[in-house]
């Protein structure tokens, strides 16, 4: 038996393939949805995918497993309480999948969802068993995965069968047995951070480490699972409707065409969402009107999902990078963006050279600001973090919006105030400021370096709530 785990950063998750290398074949476990990645690996091991296995209906991505069945054919395995409407082998407590000599059970481990099923795995041609299993979202490193994604008031019966599910399953199996989550360090899914920075783990690690494994009472194992949540991605409210009903097949990675600065111009006039990838500070010196600030990283698909209308054609404004437009085009098809324009041919430079309309945001470093507040100046810190992160320390005066929060909330500020956007290193607070200038806010500064350059100035903190 082999698994093969492919690490997904832009969500902080991990797939997996497994499967016996004597018989050539292997499954898929939570594939997401550009599945080339696990059909160059397939035949990088010389195997064929027969399966793709799904422990949830994914909040937090779109599934790649109906992609999988178009391209290869491979049987897409579920859960039949998770009502999927597209074809599939519905899965019952202790069915199993035959992989070879590699034998997966379907486990009802509920409690992330009502549905969540785990796969237990024997290899039959090695003594002893079960040696693995494929936990979802049930049992994560150090941790478990969240039950308030379907709302508040489903969380505590879904935190009970939870309960029950390490109690009188997963507490069941011997300590030896190798654990592979799903969700990991940067996934939205989990109810509290590892902060181990692993991503495979044992049963007898988990025992002797997972606080939640260890809850003697249900109330304890609530408290834990309930208690300081971060907060929740506005796309996760589309995902399990799409993963339900079955993406549209895409055949292959979706090709992103230049486009001239007119072909631009005239696309945003017709509602298509310009997204620019670059720093904040070249954001900031130069940009397409009203373009979101959402600068690269394995972050950017995630704020892109969380801020940007998924209907509408999507236009990239970045350095000359093919890499970097591959890897977008991948983080915004795992959360559900299907409509690319193109990208900006000669990426700004071509811009100003046409002489179309060029904004601009004003930027200023800690040292700036902080002379403005010790001054005369009337600016308001804002600060657009995530609560926690304000809670624990922040910059005198500031008011926190959650950057997720940012495109419902922004009516809570007054547009007749001055505005310099903060967050910890001045990404996030790039986005911030592009949102407020689309919305008319007329007197916005970014902060470059965030409350950690504030901090490296030695410069006074705000500490607990306000």
């Amino acid at each position: 038996m082999f698994v093969k785990q492919i690490q997904i950063e832009s969500l902080g998750n991990s797939s997996y393939l497994v499967g016996d290398e004597s018989a050539k074949v292997c499954a898929v476990i939570d594939p997401v949805r550009d599945v080339d990645l696990y059909l160059d690996e397939a035949e990088a091991l010389g195997c064929k995918i027969t399966h793709s296995l799904e422990t949830h209906v994914h909040n937090d991505f779109v599934s790649g497993s109906r992609e999988l069945a178009a391209r290869v054919g491979a049987t897409v395995c579920a859960s039949g309480a998770g009502g999927l409407i597209f074809q599939h082998r519905s899965l019952r407590e202790g069915d199993v999948i035959d992989v070879g000599e590699v034998k997966l059970e379907a486990m009802a481990t509920p409690g992330h969802t009502p549905e969540h099923v785990s796969y237990l795995v024997t290899d039959t041609s090695r003594d002893g068993g079960p040696h693995a299993l494929f936990s979802g979202g049930a049992l994560l490193v150090g941790g478990v995965a969240r039950s308030d994604l379907l709302g508040k008031d489903v969380a505590p019966f879904l935190g009970r069968h939870f309960h029950q599910t390490i109690r009188t399953k997963l507490s069941e199996l011997s300590d030896d047995v190798a654990v592979y989550p799903t969700h990991g360090g940067g996934s939205f899914c989990l109810a509290t951070p590892s902060g181990s920075g692993a991503t495979t783990t044992t049963i007898g690690q988990e025992r002797g480490n997972n606080a939640f494994f260890q809850a003697k009472t249900e109330d304890e194992f609530l408290e834990l699972a309930l208690s300081d949540l971060p907060p929740i991605p506005a796309y996760y409210s589309r995902m399990a409707a799409i993963n339900t009903r079955g993406p549209r097949i895409l055949g292959a990675l979706p090709e992103v065409y230049p486009l001239s600065p007119n072909e631009v111009w005239v696309r945003i006039q017709r509602d298509s969402s310009a997204i620019d990838l670059r720093k904040p500070e070249a954001f900031a010196k130069g940009h397409v009107p009203r373009s979101y600030s959402v600068p690269f990283g394995d972050s950017a698909g995630t704020w892109v999902g969380w801020l940007v209308e998924p209907d509408k054609p999507v236009i990239f404004i970045a350095d000359d990078d093919p890499a970097v437009r591959k890897e977008m085009v991948r983080q915004l098809i795992r959360v559900g963006y299907d409509i690319f324009d193109g990208y900006l041919d000669g990426g700004m430079d071509s811009w100003t050279q046409t002489r179309l309309p060029v904004a601009s945001l004003d930027a200023m470093t800690a040292e700036e600001l902080y002379a403005k507040l010790e001054g005369s100046s009337d600016i308001v810190p804002l600060d657009v973090r995530f609560g926690y992160e304000w809670r624990t320390e922040r910059i005198p005066g500031a008011v926190n919006i959650e950057l997720g929060n940012l495109t419902k909330d922004h009516d809570k500020l007054s547009r007749e105030a001055s505005y310099a956007a903060i967050c910890a290193a001045g990404v996030r607070a790039s986005t911030a400021a592009s949102i407020l200038k689309r919305e008319g806010f007329k007197d916005v500064t970014l902060m470059l370096g965030g409350t950690n350059a504030w901090k490296e100035a030695g410069y006074p903190l705000e500490h607990g709530e306000s």
